[in-house]
């Protein structure tokens, strides 16, 4: 990953941490809704008083616009991530912006549309590219990219059609991985609702069996666990410099092997 990249002023904000650092962690869910998953994803948060933010894939919002009443209703926050999960060349910011409208136009029938809007592109895709910030500041001049600082690549462990033996060690060894760490506090961590890509029962059974454990492990580390907000307006220095930083990323034991 190029540590620094320039552009003539481009840049939109880039989220990687949140402003509470003391005692928060920003929880943050790709590719849903899906009705395998969100609605487990909505009772563990809500019995644990915790909020998150998900970014839905606009084909999934319209099969499941329920699902997608169901999170706002719950009190999360809904942004958009694509249509159908395509990775968005450096040059497709026009494609990309296409993409977020007509995923936007559905969920604006559920929440008024953010302001500013966080966006994240499936695969990240664009964050580092100034045509792609360029393009998305013409649906919001001050949207921000929302990154991350940790992540549990979950759908690794949902590669291929695998055991609830196989998927539950498999979140407990992921899930210690990371609550092991010293920076957890003022992160953000990305997980997915029913990972998109991959087309097993194993995918939602990660997604219940996930939460539960993850959520327990940050109250023990005194963590709340909170969704993630749009950050104050930064220097205007930094429409000119974006520095990439590498998050830290929990893969399971079998991602190495293969």
């Amino acid at each position: 990953m190029i540590p620094f990249r320039v552009s003539l002023g481009d840049w939109s904000p880039v989220i990687r941490r949140i402003d509470d650092g003391q005692s928060a962690i920003a929880l943050t869910f790709d590719d849903g809704p899906d009705p395998a998953g969100t609605p487990h994803l909505i009772a563990t948060l809500a019995a644990a008083k915790a909020r998150a933010s998900f970014f839905l894939c606009g084909i999934r919002v319209a099969q499941h616009p329920e699902q997608v009443q169901a999170l706002v209703d719950a009190g999360h926050d809904v942004y958009a991530h694509g249509w159908d999960h395509n990775r968005f060349a450096a040059q497709e910011g026009e494609a990309a912006l296409q993409a977020t409208l007509r995923t936007e136009a559905l969920l604006a029938r559920h929440r008024p549309t953010p302001k500013p809007y966080l966006i994240r592109l499936p695969y990240n895709a664009g964050f580092t590219s100034a045509a792609v910030h360029r393009a998305m500041r013409k649906f919001d001049p001050d949207i921000q990219f929302a990154w991350w600082s940790h992540a549990i690549a979950d759908y690794l462990i949902a590669d291929k059609p695998r055991s609830e033996t196989e998927v539950r060690d498999a979140c407990s060894a992921a899930v210690a991985r990371l609550t092991q760490r010293d920076d957890l506090a003022g992160g953000i961590l990305l997980l997915h609702d029913t990972a998109i890509t991959q087309p097993h029962e194993a995918a939602a059974l990660t997604t219940r069996t996930l939460l539960p454990g993850l959520l327990e492990a940050l109250a023990r580390r005194g963590l709340r666990a909170v969704a993630l907000e749009p950050r104050a307006m930064p220097p205007a220095v930094n429409r000119f410099v974006f520095r990439t930083l590498q998050p830290y990323t929990v893969t399971p034991d079998w991602a190495h092997s293969a």
